[in-house]
């Protein structure tokens, strides 16, 4: 038997020395000290991609805008364009400050046709609800932009069709009618939004025709009130041909003071009211024969017993204004308060931030910038 000479002696090796042969490590543990950044998330937000580029093909994302109600209120300070962008506090305030409004109610149906006229609905495609769009008053030529302004509901033509009306049922002596006529149209004059200059003052020359128009009917009013008391309802009568009326209108007046005077003895007065009728344009019209028959007998009358019997709280040669609340003369240099919307007088102080009696729904006595018509 041969002996066979095994050596089980183990060799150390030397890590650092010799091949690792097919012992490669399968990953790595890395550093404690570095830390690979984590994977950025995916993001829908159009800002992270270039302005051009590859994915948008040269396409420049436009700048973002403000909406139509934002600009409207930054471009007027009309109330009625406040109140078309929804901003119907900031509304208030301007109605307030330019015209001493202390009683909104009066102007809530207007208020509310402002801002519903302003915008228009499109149908959307089915199952989607509808698109508001609003409706622009300068977008004849082109769109605006941040410089528009809304269509608002009331025109001129409507003021002219609201005093038209109270010009027919002051004619045919419907006085409570033509009253309610006037006073719908000083209603809806804060609203308008006029274009020029021209228009504004037209809004104006309405307004001061409404004032009249009221004063003239509530003096007429009260000429019933006082019909058994002969020397106020003549006093009052006077008054109501001071009122500045169409000459038609006017005519009817006179024609009133006239008799008024005439059959309570103050001759002198009936004198005046006859001579001032004769005068008229309107009287030389062969419809108004017989008034002009009747006009000339009164004043040929008069001139001969030219005497009042009654003192009268009124001189025609003096100018005066015509307190809106007791019916009395307000001349030059009395102190007197004003309605800074309408314009009524009265002489009365206790009248100071009352309502006005003539429009209803301003402050008396409040001094203001007074009405704003343009945008």
């Amino acid at each position: 038997m041969n002996d066979l000479s095994f050596n089980f002696k183990s060799e150390v090796l030397d890590p650092d020395e010799g091949d690792e042969g097919d012992w490669e490590e399968d990953f790595e543990f890395g550093s404690d000290d570095e830390e690979e950044p984590a994977p950025k998330p995916k993001t829908d937000d159009v800002s992270d991609f270039p302005e051009q580029g590859v994915g948008f093909g040269g396409f420049t994302l436009p700048k973002s805008g403000r909406p139509p109600a934002a600009c409207w209120a930054v471009n007027s300070s009309h109330a009625a364009v406040h109140i078309a962008g929804g901003g119907a506090s900031k509304a208030l305030q301007l109605l307030n400050r330019q015209i001493a409004v202390s009683d909104f109610s009066k102007l809530r149906g207007a208020m509310i046709g402002s801002y519903l006229g302003s915008l228009t609905s499109m149908p959307g495609v089915p199952g989607s609800p509808s698109m508001p769009v609003p409706l622009l008053q300068n977008d004849v030529n082109a769109h605006p932009g941040e410089g528009s302004l809304p269509r608002t509901p009331l025109k001129m033509k409507d003021l002219v069709a609201g005093i038209r009306g109270g010009y027919r049922f002051f004619q045919k002596g419907n006085f409570n009618d033509a009253r309610i006529a006037f006073a719908s149209v000083l209603v809806d004059i804060p609203l308008v939004v006029t274009e020029t200059r021209a228009e504004g003052n037209e809004v104006k020359e309405m307004l001061e025709i409404c004032r009249e128009y009221i004063t003239a009917i509530r003096l007429k009013i009260a000429m019933a009130d006082n019909a058994k008391n002969p020397v106020r309802m003549t006093e009052l009568s006077a008054y109501f041909t001071h009122c500045n009326l169409q000459p038609s209108h006017l005519l009817l007046a006179l024609r009133t003071a006239m008799g008024t005077a005439f059959k309570t003895s103050n001759f002198i007065c009936a004198a005046s009211f006859s001579r001032r009728l004769l005068e008229l344009p309107d009287m030389s019209s062969e419809k108004n024969a017989q008034l002009r028959l009747k006009a000339t007998k009164v004043l040929q009358k008069s001139e001969q017993n030219a005497r009042n019997e009654h003192k009268l709280n009124y001189s025609e040669s003096a100018s005066f204004s015509i307190d809106c609340k007791d019916f009395i003369p307000i001349y030059g240099g009395d102190t007197s308060l004003k309605c800074s919307y309408c314009g009524s007088i009265y002489a009365d102080e206790a009248m100071k931030n009352k309502v006005c009696l003539t429009c209803t729904f301003t402050s008396v006595g409040v001094q203001t910038i007074g009405l704003v018509t343009g945008s």
